[in-house]
């Protein structure tokens, strides 16, 4: 126990020191960062209680208020599973420190332990955002005894094990399976992205009146009760206050751990020697050799190492997968309706904007495309190219990602009936919107990259550079209720929302063609 202890120190170090230091010289990180991740924590939280609250409002006037926890576990779970099936490839098999890791004198089981508590670690950081707010809300909307309190925030610990371990079978299954294609990235991206096409689809066909989402919600957590039998020792633990499931919940969820890691125990080193060994190609040919200009030449690079990790691309393109999603979903579905009246349609037609740059800040691949350079970002820096065209190459990739949102432009624009004026305006606030993330994220990630990655995750998703990117890109759509609030009219707002997004975007050139290439030179 205390080798493993000791071994997740130092891998918990290595995947947040990030957050803590810079570089080798143990400088701290200065304070902002810290307050930006307090923040953020912060009104995450608070958008998960008013979630939880306005959902338990409505359950309690339908009488269906015991609910409440079996969907917040359920979505708690659900985000888990789907989040740590892609992160199993990169942080239980084929991190990079592997070798490293199996030289020390420790058993195999402990380095799997190791690997798996760190999983455990992220996970439950998500889990504690979404299910403690739900905690607080259930218990102002249903006065619950103390059982409740005690028993729900000891679970919280618990609730990821579960999901995690499934998570874990399915992401080594396909981890297996994908590395018998060459193409095994791709796999997983198509396969991602089809969980997200049906999620998000299926919230805009099961859209209707209260009383059959309750209705659905009773046959939901039945369906649940079925598959997932531990969401019914949670519920009856919590909401009934019975000891018995709390602590069979508990048993179930160590035991399931405990089996999971003694199963990979037996095919840790075999699965880790398929997924990195390079295989040959037996049908090799030699071909012309093809030139390209340097930008072009960068741009394929950039656009190859993009596709190249999932995790990249899963965490980059979602926001702009899901406005495709909705956009492609609203021609087909009664968006009245669904929404609940003129009124509500009304409203979201005149913050269109708003929404449309809300998920293009969601997607920003430059915040980590210097960070994922690593070990070799020696070779870019030696190239005979200028630093403005290798930004250039960064950019051109971020943009590429950011293209479908203008289909989704005019797709919203017919689902909403705007004029040829109102779409054009629309158009030109997404490429705004869309070169001023591309150049933020790039330059953040400038002023803090992370090069001692162990695994593509730790650069894309636990970086200092993603989280003040995404945080602090926010701060560009609140900005849009100030226009909003000052201006008379959706018109005026936003034109005066363009010109602001344009002159930022300005302002960001000259510092990267300033500070940017001073930076880069410098690392």
């Amino acid at each position: 126990m205390k080798k493993i202890l000791r071994m997740l120190s130092v891998q918990l170090w290595a995947a947040l020191g990030d957050l803590l230091v810079i570089g080798k010289t143990g400088k701290k990180k200065p304070v902002y960062i810290y307050i930006g991740a307090l923040v953020f924590i912060i009104v995450l939280s608070a958008v998960s209680y008013y979630y939880s609250y306005m959902l338990g409002t409505g359950l309690k006037m339908l009488d269906s208020l015991e609910l409440l926890p079996a969907i917040i576990f359920t979505a708690a779970c659900f985000a888990t599973l789907i989040t740590t099936v892609f992160k199993v490839k990169g942080t239980v098999f084929g991190f990079r420190d592997y070798d490293l890791l199996m030289s020390l004198p420790v058993s195999t089981a402990s380095v799997i332990a190791c690997r798996l508590i760190i999983l455990y670690c992220f996970n439950f950081m998500f889990t504690f955002i979404l299910m403690l707010p739900m905690m607080i809300a259930y218990g102002r909307l249903a006065s619950p005894g103390t059982d409740f309190y005690i028993m729900s925030l000891l679970l919280i610990f618990f609730a990821p094990l579960i999901p995690q371990v499934l998570a874990s079978v399915i992401g080594t299954f396909i981890a297996y399976l994908a590395s018998k294609f060459r193409h095994s990235n791709l796999l997983n991206i198509i396969f991602s992205i089809s969980i997200v096409f049906l999620f998000v689809g299926l919230q805009f066909v099961l859209n209707g009146e209260s009383e059959k989402l309750a209705s659905l919600g009773q046959i939901i957590t039945q369906q649940l009760y079925r598959l997932y039998p531990p969401a019914r020792l949670y519920t009856r633990a919590v909401t009934g206050g019975d000891w018995v499931y709390f602590l069979l919940f508990i048993a179930i969820s160590i035991a399931a751990f405990a089996v999971y890691t003694f199963i990979v125990k037996l095919l840790f080193k075999k699965i880790n020697t398929l997924l990195m060994t390079a295989r040959a190609r037996a049908d090799f040919k030699l071909g012309e050799l093809k030139t390209a200009s340097p930008i072009k030449a960068l741009y394929i690079r950039e656009l190859k190492r993009y596709f190249s990790s999932s995790i990249y691309v899963l965490n980059t393109a979602i926001g702009i997968v899901m406005l495709t999603v909705m956009s492609v979903a609203g021609l087909f579905v009664d968006i009245d309706a669904m929404l609940g009246g003129e009124q509500a349609l009304e409203l979201l037609k005149n913050n269109l904007a708003l929404c449309l740059v809300f998920f293009i800040m969601l997607s920003c691949t430059t915040m980590a495309s210097i960070s994922l350079e690593g070990k070799s970002f020696w070779i870019i820096k030696s190239l005979p190219v200028a630093p403005m065209k290798v930004f250039y190459s960064k950019i051109a990739v971020n943009l590429t990602v950011c293209l479908p949102a203008l289909l989704d432009v005019v797709l919203l624009g017919i689902i909403f009936r705007l004029s040829m004026g109102g779409i054009i305006l629309l158009l030109l606030i997404a490429a705004a919107a869309s070169l001023l993330i591309a150049m933020y994220g790039l330059i953040i990630n400038l002023m803090l990259p992370n090069f001692s990655w162990t695994a593509p995750v730790v650069a894309v998703k636990q970086s200092a550079s993603t989280m003040v990117t995404i945080f602090s890109g926010f701060a560009f759509v609140a900005l849009y209720f100030l226009f909003a609030s000052l201006l008379p009219s959706e018109l005026l707002a936003n034109l005066g929302y363009l010109i602001f997004l344009l002159l930022v975007d300005l302002t960001l050139y000259i510092i990267l063609k300033g500070y940017g290439i001073k930076r880069f030179n410098a690392l």
